[in-house]
Parts: C-alpha cells; sequence; structure tokens
C-alpha cells in the first residue's frame, strides 16, 4: 500500500512547499522510502510502496514521464512483452509505457487494482486513473481561474495540506446523510473536493478538467459446460485472484465471521499458504449477542484448516468510544455503522503481526443469490421447477412458500408502469421519504424525485437475475465500502484484500446462468459446490445469516447513554437546520422503551453529524490527527 498526491497550478504557482505536508498527512499508508517529482507548478510525491510492490531495483530502467502510483497490477507479464520491456522493468515505467503507446485507453489495459498519475510534459497535462471497482481510493480538488489550481491525493486529510483547499461542509452530502442515502460516485462530504470514479480516466491541463469512464461492466461468455465444470472453473477464478493478492514476506490474514463467503476465502488461502505457515484468522464473537454470534460456523472452519484464530469480543466494544479517532481516519461522515467492528478487527490483526487481510467482503453480491430466477421460472412457464424452487427457498430461509411467490413471483410480473405508479401513491402519502430529514432541504435537493428515480431504475431491472446482478454490482455504495475500509486497514498498517472484487471473478460471474445462481432453494449454488471440500459442509449448505444490525443497536444503547444525550445539549444547535427535531426526539424516546436497529441507525447518524460539524467549526477535535498507534499493540 502506497499513498499518491501532487498538485499542479497552470499558471506556475508555488505549491511546491505543501507536498510535504501532504506527504506527512499519509505517512501511515507507506512503509518505505518517499519520493517527490517537482517542475514549474508541478509537484508529484508517492510515500512508500511495500518493498517488492513496483519492482524498483537500482538498475530498473526508469520512466521518462513521472508516474506516483499506488496498488497492484496483475498482467505485468503480458504488457512487458508486448511493451518489450525487461523483466525488471518497474510498475511505473510499465505505466508510463502503456500511456505512451496507448493515451487515454492505458487504464483499460490495466488489470488490477490501482490509482496512480502521470505528468505528461509534452502536451502539459496530468492524467490519472482509478481501478475498475474502486478499491484504491483517489480523490481531488478543482480551482479553476486565475491563481487557480488542481490538487490530488489517495486520501482527502492530504488535500487539507494543502493553502486554499477549504474544509467547507456540502449541503447535498449532509441531506444525503440524514437520509441514510449513500453519496454518488464522485461525491464527498465538502465542497469543491470530489473523488474520481471507479473505472476513469482524468485529464487536467489548462483548458480544465475532463473524466470518462474506460471499462463498463459485462458478462463473460461462459460456453457449454455442465455443473462440475462450473463448479471447476470458480474455484480456478477465485484461487487465481487469492493468489494475485498475496506477495513475498507478507504476513497473510483473514477476517473469518463464519458465513460462506469468507469461509471460501479462508480455505482458498489456507490452500495457498499450504506449505508454511498458515494465515491468522481474525474473528469477532458475540457472546452475549446470540443474533449476531456465528462461533459454531467459524470454528468449523478453524478446525477444518487447522489455524490459528483471534478471536475479539466484540460484543464488549463501544460503538462510539473512539468515534472523534476513527472520523478523521475516515475523512469526515460515514454510513457504515459497523465501522467499529472493523477497527477492533484491523487493531487485532496489527497485534498479530498481520500485514495483508482477506475477506470475503459482499462475495453474496458478486456471486448473486439469483432469487430473480423465480420471476424467470414465471415468464418461462415452468410451473412444476417454480413450484419446487419457492417451496424450499421458503423453508429453507423461514418464509412462508405464500410471501416468497407474492415478493419474487407475483410482484415482478406486474407491468413496470404499475409498479412505478403504486410507489408514487405511497410515496405522495409520505411512505418511503425519511421523515427525520428537515422537509425544506428534502424539498430544495430534490430527496423525492432522486428515490423515485432510484426506485424506478430497480424496477426496471427486477425480474431479471443478469439485470439485477448487474444493478447491484455497479452500486455507487461499493466504491465508497472499499475506500472506508483502506482507510482504516492503512492506518494499522495493512493492506485490505478482495478477491471476490476480481474482475475475471466478477465478469464470469455475472454472464452464469441463472440456474447457477439459485438451484433446490439454495442461492450462490456454484460457490456451494466450488468449495466442496474445502469448506466445512455446516458452513457451505447454510442458509441463514447474523443481524449484525443487532449489535450496534444493543451496545450504543448499553455504552453511549451519555453521548446520545448530547444530541440534546451541546448537539442541538449544530443538528437542528438539518433534521426535523420533533421526529428526532420521537426516535429517542422510541429507542429507550425498546432498542431497535431504525431507531439506532437514526441516532447513531445524528452524533456522528454533530461530531463532525464541531470539528469543521473549532479545528479541533477530530479535525487535529490522532496519535498514529505502533504496530503490534492494541
Amino acid at each position: 500500500m502506497a499513498a499518491i498526491g501532487g498538485i499542479w497550478s497552470p499558471g506556475g504557482g508555488a505549491f511546491e512547499s505543501a507536498l510535504l505536508p501532504m506527504a506527512e498527512a499519509l505517512a501511515h499508508r507507506g512503509k518505505g522510502g518517499r519520493r517527490f517529482f517537482t517542475s514549474e507548478g508541478l509537484g508529484l510525491f508517492e510515500e512508500g510502496a511495500p518493498p517488492g510492490a513496483s519492482g524498483v531495483g537500482p538498475r530498473s530502467p526508469q520512466p521518462e514521464a513521472p508516474v506516483v502510483f499506488d496498488g497492484r497490477i496483475d498482467n505485468q507479464e503480458e504488457l512487458r512483452a508486448e511493451l518489450d520491456l525487461p523483466p525488471e522493468a518497474s510498475v511505473e515505467l510499465l505505466v508510463a509505457e502503456a500511456y505512451a503507446r496507448w493515451q487515454r485507453g492505458c487504464a483499460g489495459r490495466l488489470r488490477g487494482e490501482f490509482a496512480f498519475a502521470l505528468w505528461d510534459a509534452r502536451r502539459e497535462t496530468l492524467y490519472l486513473a482509478r481501478d475498475r471497482f474502486g478499491v484504491r481510493p483517489l480523490c481531488y480538488f478543482w480551482k479553476p481561474g486565475g491563481g487557480g489550481f488542481f490538487a490530488f491525493a489517495s486520501e482527502i486529510k492530504g488535500l487539507f495540506a494543502v493553502p486554499g483547499v477549504l474544509r467547507r461542509p456540502r449541503e447535498s452530502a449532509i441531506v444525503d446523510f440524514v437520509a441514510g442515502m449513500a453519496a454518488e460516485a464522485s461525491g464527498t462530504p465538502y465542497e469543491r473536493i470530489f473523488r474520481l470514479p471507479p473505472a476513469h480516466w482524468m485529464e487536467v491541463d489548462r483548458e480544465g478538467v475532463r473524466s470518462q469512464r474506460y471499462w463498463t461492466l459485462g458478462p463473460a461468455t461462459i460456453g457449454e459446460a455442465n455443473d462440475r465444470e462450473m463448479a471447476e472453473e470458480l474455484y480456478r477464478r477465485l484461487s487465481r485472484a487469492v493468489a494475485r493478492r498475496l506477495r513475498p514476506g507478507g504476513r497473510a490474514g483473514v477476517l473469518l465471521s463464519g458465513g460462506i463467503d469468507s469461509s471460501s476465502i479462508t480455505g482458498l488461502l489456507a490452500e495457498q499458504l499450504a506449505d508454511g505457515r498458515g494465515p491468522e484468522v481474525i474473528a469477532a464473537v458475540f457472546p452475549t449477542i446470540p443474533e449476531c454470534d456465528e462461533s459454531a460456523f467459524l470454528e468449523e472452519v478453524v478446525a477444518h484448516h487447522g489455524l490459528r484464530c483471534h478471536r475479539v469480543r466484540a460484543d464488549l466494544l463501544d460503538p462510539l468510544g473512539e468515534i472523534e479517532q476513527w472520523l478523521y481516519r475516515q475523512d469526515g461522515l460515514v454510513l457504515g455503522y459497523n465501522l467499529f467492528l472493523n477497527v477492533a478487527l484491523y487493531r487485532e490483526a496489527a497485534a498479530a503481526g498481520v500485514e495483508l487481510i482477506f475477506d470475503g467482503f459482499d462475495g453474496d453480491t458478486v456471486v448473486s443469490h439469483g432469487v430473480e430466477r423465480l420471476a424467470e421460472l414465471a415468464r418461462g412457464g415452468r410451473w412444476r421447477t417454480l413450484s419446487r424452487e419457492a417451496r424450499l427457498l421458503a423453508a429453507g430461509h423461514g418464509f412462508s412458500a405464500a410471501d416468497v411467490w407474492r415478493a419474487h413471483v407475483l410482484r415482478p410480473a406486474l407491468p413496470a408502469w404499475a409498479r412505478q405508479a403504486w410507489f408514487r401513491i405511497r410515496q405522495a402519502g409520505g411512505e418511503g421519504l425519511p421523515s427525520l430529514l428537515n422537509r425544506g432541504l428534502a424539498q430544495k435537493h430534490h430527496l423525492a424525485d432522486r428515490i423515485f428515480a432510484a426506485r424506478r431504475l430497480q424496477l426496471a431491472v427486477g425480474g431479471s437475475v443478469q439485470r439485477m446482478h448487474r444493478h447491484r454490482l455497479e452500486a455507487a455504495v461499493l466504491s465508497t465500502i472499499f475506500e472506508g475500509l483502506d482507510k482504516e486497514a492503512a492506518w494499522w498498517g495493512i493492506e485490505p484484500a478482495h478477491p471476490f472484487f476480481d474482475p475475471e471473478v466478477v465478469e464470469w460471474c455475472l454472464g452464469l446462468p441463472s440456474a447457477q445462481k439459485l438451484r433446490d432453494g439454495l442461492t450462490r449454488h456454484v460457490l456451494r459446490e466450488a468449495v466442496r471440500g474445502i469448506v466445512p459442509e455446516k458452513v457451505r449448505l447454510r442458509r441463514d445469516k447474523s443481524d449484525q444490525s443487532q449489535a450496534l443497536t444493543l451496545l450504543l444503547h448499553r455504552h453511549d447513554q451519555v453521548q446520545l444525550q448530547g444530541l440534546w445539549k451541546e448537539d442541538k444547535p449544530l443538528l437542528e437546520p438539518y433534521w426535523e427535531w420533533a421526529e428526532l426526539e420521537k426516535a429517542w424516546h422510541r429507542y429507550q422503551g425498546s432498542p431497535n436497529p431504525a431507531d439506532c441507525m437514526t441516532l447513531w447518524r445524528a452524533k456522528v453529524l454533530a461530531l463532525w460539524l464541531r470539528g469543521l467549526e473549532s479545528g479541533k477535535g477530530w479535525m487535529e490527527r490522532p496519535p498514529r498507534p505502533k504496530r503490534g499493540t492494541g
């Protein structure tokens, strides 16, 4: 893992002095050296990529165009051959030569996870690009006109080190946060600070800033294959994805919950490391919160592979105990209510000496539950198969068969216009709209229209396994989650690895026939077959899933009464412009009488917003950098 950043002033302004503060603000992301490149009006820096990640050697050919790079390129061997580069050529040289050959199209030739910037001196153009799913973060600030400049960095805190980059909250971002909506792919909580969306390149020159998507997700062509062949192919692709993310000398760990996704990655990683020391297993356990505890399943996986497990007593955690520090680490507002669990897990991993942490994040989205297959069976008139699948799905998940038919067969059978009209009628009556958001702000920012547009898109793809599958894979919230995990892991000196989101895996899963996603009432059928033998049967055939929202609901009520009571005292002047205060008070009283996830999320968001706004207003609190933990300490 590395940090990159830079500043370019078309007018030749002297911004080079800001490079060192930028690099210092992001020093936690790098363990190696620090390098700078400066020219008239331009400054770039790279904060220490891990040894071996870039392949830079003392005798390596150096790129003519300066490049700063964070990430990993998986098709280096293929690109070196195509570009006629020696085996020892660095990633920076490879990127520079790819740009020289393909210009704007170079990003589309790279496979892997990356964020980089390159200076084209001949065209006086700064070129930036980000990987397909946005695993590596990249944000920027643009001030046009005389005295203007462009600045970019791996994290927003790097931009705040630049004079002229203001910490000004963006009202529309606050509206979305209060409503519980994820930010758009380019949005941040700050005015004039943006994220480069996943799968996009950007050019910056004297004419301004422009960006373009270089890759669009599409299904791979599967061809004729039987069940066994498709399961074996998924196994091979996931195994390669795990191998690509391993690196020599890097101590590997895995976050294990006991679900099929994390258990699959644990099994594949154990196979890859079978000849040496196996991965360190990091797991959260909830002995006093049975709804969240998956100990019985994760212990099966640990015993199956003979691994060492580091257990975190998550039922003892205080969700707001370190909130000011992780607000700093996350650069402000974040919707991830369970981030306190990741903080504890990454801390434990660092104490165990882990440098590379694998997980099965959102494997269910990648492989797909495939429940839309029921509507496809209905349209095809395959009533016997439909009846059997609906019955088995209902029995396995504790639903009634009538509920399954109503949700997944009858409702999708209605014309799209009828479903949209019904949603509009309900919306006009106030259903589906956040009741806690200030009504004036909701109207100002067209919240109802945006909610309807999102709902209309969801209705348009409903009833089709592949369309819904693609819709979920393209959700902007995914890159937001990747960035949050990246920032937290980086703080503890750990690099996160998400094998399920290898494009080779994602594209292939998207192209799978519907019957490979839902079969015999089992969702993710092909994955269950692919990991047969490396995942214990008790886990491989699991149908249930723990309710993690209960952890925050109960722990917030148990530990943070004083923090929450502050909402009605010191926090009220900060929050009143954004909330319908009477509704917020109702949520508080309901939560006190009977803690529930919906009111818990509301109160949690209110507290996070208050702390963030206070930090911006005072310049203190979370705006000050907290001490970086020493590696290997809790």
